[in-house]
């Protein structure tokens, strides 16, 4: 069984987050780490946009400015997020793609599948049935709405694949960070919104952190046929992500790249 590393739950702003889930992808790839899953939150909330898209189409950063939250852009795919500071879990994952089509996850999305399949274990684990489903790209659904998405990046025949696992949603908040596609209001994106997605948290009697995170954490090891050992970041990881935020991930001309 294949050993990997787990960095267990932080709490980073939003550059130091997209620097850091970087900065594994490069280790790894130069094999100065090994396979790694991370779980991390986001201190203050955070709008991050996806590699390919326009800033000004997609947040509104005077908003985001006045309420102190951060605007970062991710080196993923897909669309326009906000992590609200208490109302989710965010993970990533970075492994070589060998890996996972040793687990027959030869195409694209069977490889968003296998990995999003260790949520749905952890979660099982913990006394949550979760399904599958798609809006964009593969996501997992709570009683028919969605909880979790997800965006992925290749390199050098390695995959970074980052999401959302959703304990809260204030949509309200969201389509004030968020703006609207042309042509629809706020208030029409709300009530989808809260049509379509789902707050784990919202509809649990109680809710453990630690104990979720610990089904988490056996769910991938069951889907992916690992053995997860907590790790921490090694000097040249922290070292490489310091020089990220400082020369990327809080530079215009990364986040503002399209304009």
């Amino acid at each position: 069984m294949e050993e990997w590393r787990f960095l267990p739950l932080e709490i980073r702003d939003g550059f130091w987050n997209m620097a850091l889930d970087e900065t594994i992808l490069r280790a790894v790839i130069e094999k100065k780490s090994l396979n790694t899953i991370r779980l991390y939150k986001w201190n203050p909330s955070t709008a991050s946009i996806g590699r390919n898209q326009s800033l000004n189409d997609e947040v509104d950063t005077k908003f985001c400015e006045r309420k102190g939250f951060n605007v970062v852009r991710r080196i993923t795919g897909g669309g326009a997020v906000f992590h609200d500071k208490t109302g989710e879990i965010t993970y990533s994952i970075v492994c070589p793609l060998s890996f996972l089509k040793n687990l027959n996850a030869i195409k694209v999305l069977d490889q968003y599948e296998i990995i999003t399949q260790g949520i749905i274990s952890g979660l099982n684990l913990y006394g949550i049935k979760t399904e599958t489903g798609q809006i964009h790209c593969p996501a997992l659904f709570f009683k028919g709405k969605k909880f979790s998405g997800n965006a992925q990046v290749r390199k050098k025949g390695h995959l970074l694949q980052h999401g959302t696992i959703l304990l809260e949603i204030d949509s309200n908040l969201m389509y004030s960070v968020l703006k609207t596609p042309p042509n629809i209001s706020k208030n029409r994106m709300i009530r989808s919104v809260r049509a379509k997605c789902i707050g784990i948290k919202e509809n649990l009697k109680n809710f453990d952190e630690k104990h979720f995170i610990y089904a988490l954490k056996k769910g991938f090891e069951k889907t992916l046929r690992i053995k997860l050992s907590i790790g921490q970041f090694s000097q040249l990881e922290l070292d490489l992500a310091k020089k990220l935020v400082e020369e990327k991930y809080k530079r215009d001309s990364w986040l503002k790249r399209y304009e």
